[in-house]
């Protein structure tokens, strides 16, 4: 979210003569909702997965073991409660209630994402991968909010709005996609818990097999746009994040070649890994482009 406001958001606004806006302080007040709806998302979500967690990761089991339930969803209701206080303060301090419904939206789509989303046949995917792009867009949103209550700083920020969105856009569409398929590699690495609890995952009902060829389909998608974007960016002269993708482009090969084979658990866990550090340096690309 640092990332995306201060290397993209801001030179654009700045650019097109707007330097009034929200500062750090304001700014960390979003992040603190979003940090607080992502730690109530887990919550409920480890709550959910009691059961199909003392099969799938007995050592790792907290909610039931280390904390009990019942402290679990006191703190999924503090986290809640905290997300919404703030996103209501923001919406008072920004002039719009849209930052208010947004972190309400998030945090029942996480809570409904938990209790029957997941259980449903790639609904639950889409769902973790709609947000993992969405983290990336709402910082775009936080300062188009507060811009939409200006008339004249509104018509400032039209100038550069489509160049704006287009490159929060390729950010945005890179985080859901590695989201995606990171989803499907977890699927992979529970089918047995998802089985027998009944769970229609991907790969509980297209197999492994099947799974794996849609996830190496989806790698490629994303080699494909990391080298488009490449080429983009080799061409705006933007030579230092050019060669950094590079990083990720392996971390991305690597991901792949350890599917092939029979990839346990072990494997699996690596991969979900490798996919972590795919997401990490492809969204500290931003850090190189120079606007």
């Amino acid at each position: 979210m640092l990332l995306v406001r201060y290397a993209i958001v801001l030179p654009f606004l700045q650019a097109a003569g707007i330097t009034a806006l929200p500062g750090l302080l304001t700014f960390s007040m979003f992040m603190l909702a979003v940090l607080c709806t992502a730690a109530a998302g887990n919550i409920i979500n480890d709550i959910a997965d009691i059961e199909i967690d003392r099969i799938n990761r007995p050592q790792k089991l907290i909610v039931g073991e280390k904390i009990a339930e019942k402290t679990a969803k006191s703190a999924y209701n503090v986290f809640v409660g905290l997300a919404i206080l703030l996103s209501i303060s923001l919406s008072i301090l920004i002039g719009n209630i849209n930052m208010f419904v947004l972190i309400g939206m998030v945090n029942g789509l996480l809570w409904f994402y938990a209790q029957r989303y997941k259980r449903q046949f790639a609904v639950g995917n889409l769902v973790i991968a709609f947000l993992g792009g969405l983290l990336v867009m709402v910082t775009w949103f936080f300062d188009l909010f507060f811009l939409m209550q200006d008339p004249i700083k509104w018509a400032q920020a039209t100038t550069v709005m489509i160049m704006m969105l287009e490159l929060v856009s390729i950010y945005a569409v890179f985080a859901f996609m590695v989201s995606l398929i990171r989803e499907l590699v977890k699927d992979m690495e529970d089918i047995k818990g998802d089985t027998k609890m009944g769970c229609r995952s991907v790969p509980v009902v297209l197999g492994i097999t099947t799974s794996t060829y849609i996830v190496w389909a989806l790698m490629a998608v994303v080699a494909s746009m990391l080298v488009w974007w490449q080429v983009k960016l080799f061409s705006e002269g933007a030579l230092a994040a050019f060669g950094f993708l590079f990083l990720t482009e392996s971390l991305l090969l690597m991901a792949g070649v350890q599917l092939a084979g029979n990839p346990q658990k072990k494997e699996f866990a690596i991969i979900s890994v490798l996919l972590k550090l795919v997401m990490l340096t492809g969204i500290l690309s931003i850090l190189f482009i120079q606007l």
